[in-house]
């Protein structure tokens, strides 16, 4: 079974609904909560996000620029598959993570999110991710993050809405997440709202 992560690691705000990218640290509006293994603009074939220490997030809210990558504590990981166009994998790697994996694929519309409970289980149409109003131009569109995007379960509630906000002289990637959803389906739509980003800024670019 995963590794359980002690009560050090929850030091992330339970009503905390706003989260914001500044280079590899995922903040709340009081500070610093989750660490990404890259940059979003990494040509790399996989990506981690993992939930900071407290002592860690101490460090850095008295000016540290930078903590080291605990591998061991990753919470999921992305992986862009060589030879296959449009489509990445998520895994949970601790025991409050969504079982097996996540499959992020783009289509000609928008996002899905497939879930594979297990190896060898039927996947099953979770979420979808995509701009408001119409498609028209989704093709067009799909690097135009600055228009929101809207996470939704598969009865068409809205989970999340993410945009990139102009703040600190650039453009920062912000999601709002619904009031109410538990640690789980949380992070769950942080990893995979990582995941699509990456998508399209690094991953995505990769030859």
């Amino acid at each position: 079974a995963p590794p359980e992560l002690p009560p050090a690691y929850a030091v992330v705000d339970e009503k905390a609904t706003t989260f914001t990218i500044y280079g590899t640290f995922i903040h709340t509006p009081s500070g610093p909560a989750y660490q990404l293994s890259s940059f979003l603009d990494a040509c790399i074939s996989r990506l981690r996000i993992r939930r900071l220490r407290a002592e860690e997030v101490t460090r850095l809210q008295l000016g540290a620029s930078n903590v080291a990558f605990d591998n061991a504590t990753t919470l999921y990981e992305a992986h862009d598959p060589p030879f296959v166009a449009n489509e990445y994998y998520v895994q949970g790697k601790q025991s409050t993570c969504l079982p097996g994996v996540l499959q992020l694929r783009f289509g000609l519309k928008r996002w899905h999110v497939r879930h594979i409970a297990e190896q060898g289980a039927v996947a099953n149409d979770i979420l979808t991710c995509g701009k408001r109003g119409t498609f028209s131009r989704a093709l067009m569109e799909r690097r135009n993050e600055m228009e929101p995007s809207e996470w939704k379960d598969s009865e068409g509630h809205v989970l999340a809405t993410e945009v990139l906000k102009m703040a600190h002289g650039g453009k920062m990637p912000t999601i709002e997440l619904r009031e109410g959803l538990d640690q789980t389906c949380r992070e769950m739509l942080l990893a995979l709202w990582v995941a699509r980003l990456w998508a399209a800024f690094g991953a995505g670019t990769r030859k």
